[in-house]
């Protein structure tokens, strides 16, 4: 039987959103577990859902898979920080679906856009997926530091979330341009700004920001690094873009030394 895409999309987020509702009911001590068993799931229902599981080679099967499985594993940390009871329960299972659904129409814009280029909605499901890239960070960073860990934990764990996230980034801008991006140095990229976030994160280990606007700061830095690489991969790096993207970035150093308490 031939399922329409858009009935997968919608089959596949129903079964993410129950598997969300039963870890988020699952005893503490299990949920360790229990969030592994969902990523797999992830993976396995966003290639369903993209009629990609034989299909369009192992990079683009990983780089569909990076943002559901971040996204995931990000918001599953972070709810359960939050009250809880079936109800809430039901009400982020239902808030995760809706993501999760996005991430469906948008990846299925840019499996297009691979082999056709000229896709009226990429520019459109590009901005939606920055958005879900920034919440994604935001869900990690959050749960990274909750945990409270040393310093030097922070700023590992920070550079590895940012490899990825710019990973995905950089698949989702370089997909636009007639060569997919091959000879723009992706990993230059990606390297520079996970060594700007790790550091960042190493700093935000000393002063004295909370958890929340620690997390606000690190996907601010994201937000200002992905419009940088975004304008310079596809040759847009114009003077006043630059210095657009530098005052947003003097505003938000100035908000992390004005709002913090010192001393």
């Amino acid at each position: 039987m031939n399922i329409s895409k858009h009935w997968r999309y919608l089959i596949s987020t129903i079964i993410l959103g129950v598997g969300l509702y039963l870890f988020l009911s699952l005893p503490v001590d299990s949920r360790y577990l229990g969030i592994v068993l969902e990523l797999v799931l992830v993976i396995f229902c966003f290639w369903f859902g993209l009629g990609i599981i034989f299909e369009r080679g192992v990079y683009n099967k990983l780089m569909t898979a990076i943002l559901p499985v971040l996204l995931t594993l990000g918001y599953g940390l972070f709810v359960v920080l939050l009250p809880s009871s079936q109800i809430s329960f039901l009400i982020y299972a239902a808030a995760f679906g809706v993501m999760i659904y996005l991430i469906f129409l948008v990846e299925n814009v840019f499996l297009v856009a691979i082999g056709y280029k000229t896709v009226p909605l990429y520019r459109a499901a590009y901005t939606v997926s920055l958005i879900l890239v920034l919440l994604t960070a935001f869900f990690l960073f959050d749960s990274m530091l909750s945990f409270r860990l040393p310093f030097w934990g922070n700023s590992l764990l920070a550079l590895f979330i940012t490899i990825l996230l710019f990973l995905y980034q950089f698949w989702a801008i370089a997909i636009d341009l007639p060569d997919d991006g091959k000879g723009r140095g992706r990993w230059v990229y990606i390297l520079v700004a996970a060594w700007i976030v790790g550091q960042m994160a190493l700093v935000f280990s000393f002063w004295p920001v909370g958890i929340f606007k620690g997390s606000v700061y690190l996907v601010s830095i994201i937000y200002l690094l992905s419009g940088l690489f975004q304008a310079d991969i596809k040759d847009r790096l114009f003077k006043g873009v630059v210095t657009g993207y530098i005052l947003t970035g003097i505003a938000i150093l100035t908000a992390i030394i004005v709002t913090n308490t010192w001393g």
